[in-house]
């Protein structure tokens, strides 16, 4: 279903008409989200539907914070103007699905020109000259067709239908590849951590609340590339950053290319006769040696048996002895 308050085109474009109708924010996201919609190809229920996280929204909207973003979203779901669902695979992936109510939309265009009917009529009613008021709207009319027209305009023609399809198509099917390999959820499946329970699924969605999708997923990934693929060293990497006061991937990188250079320095001062540099404790997360702590654990708990096990044959010992006592 389509409705004259949208637009079209991939520019981030809104009618001033929509902007009235249900705010400004509010309207750049309806507008953005009926451009994903009208090029998805998922359809659920007899409906187009687009799934997006926060993060990624706030890609599309670099000039508002992720918790803006998710407060206008939420304002529009309870007006009843976006619809959410959840059509993921794993039943404990949460991403968001979204599609517009657009007969809620025209709802409320319609009672909005009915309103503005009612006001422009007593206005004609109190008016002293009956024939300037029809002219000036008129005028309006004309000039809002004009800049129809005009919108219109700056839509290239198709040459070829069949090729632009395919072009969205593959545009649309890169965008889910993209999308399913950014989704934690997803990559710790396809990557060897194993099936994802109830306990590790909500741990993860915890972290992603508290931190976000992008700096969880970082972590993920140093764990594969470390071979060190279980939840709990990927928990470890989390707080070891959220202690340092880590909030985005940016800061991660940074602070390990500082670690690299610090490295390199101390290598290179070994060589020649410096002055000894201050040492710092290397984080758990960056030790590339992660065999040698299971092999600890392993040594450790072998320990423990033998130790237990000596005392069973001591009372044993003791009870064969001195039966009575």
């Amino acid at each position: 279903m389509s409705t004259n308050l949208l637009l079209d085109d991939e520019p981030l474009v809104i009618l001033p008409s929509l902007a009235k109708t249900v705010g400004l924010n509010e309207s750049i996201i309806l507008q953005q989200l009926h451009y994903w919609l009208e090029r998805s190809t998922h359809t659920y229920e007899g409906y187009k539907w687009v799934y997006n996280t926060y993060e990624e929204w706030q890609e599309q909207f670099p000039f508002w914070s992720e918790s803006t973003i998710r407060r206008i979203i939420t304002k529009l779901e309870k007006q009843g103007l976006i619809i959410t669902g959840n059509f993921n695979r794993s039943k404990i992936d949460k991403t968001k699905w979204y599609r517009i109510n657009y007969e809620k939309l025209q709802q409320l265009q319609e009672e909005q020109s009915t309103t503005q009917v009612d006001t422009s009529t007593v206005q004609n009613e109190q008016s002293t000259d009956e024939n300037d008021s029809p002219s000036t709207q008129n005028e309006q009319s004309i000039c809002s067709f004009c800049t129809d027209e005009l919108l219109n305009l700056n839509r290239p023609i198709p040459e070829n239908t069949t090729e632009i399809t395919t072009d969205i198509e593959k545009e649309v099917e890169e965008d889910v590849r993209v999308r399913q390999s950014m989704n934690p959820f997803a990559f710790f499946e396809q990557n060897g951590f194993g099936a994802i329970g109830s306990y590790i699924s909500e741990r993860i969605s915890t972290w992603i609340d508290d931190t976000s999708e992008a700096l969880v997923l970082e972590a993920m990934k140093i764990a594969v590339e470390n071979g060190a693929k279980s939840w709990s060293y990927v928990e470890t990497i989390l707080r070891d950053w959220a202690s340092k006061g880590y909030r985005t991937v940016e800061q991660v990188r940074a602070a390990q290319l500082a670690f690299k250079e610090q490295q390199a320095k101390k290598r290179n001062g070994s060589n020649g006769s410096r002055k000894p540099t201050r040492t710092e404790m290397i984080p758990d997360w960056l030790n590339p040696d992660y065999s040698q702590p299971e092999e600890d654990e392993k040594h450790s708990n072998q320990e423990e048996l033998e130790r237990k096990r000596r005392e069973l044959e001591e009372r044993l010992k003791k009870y064969k002895n001195n039966p009575d006592g």
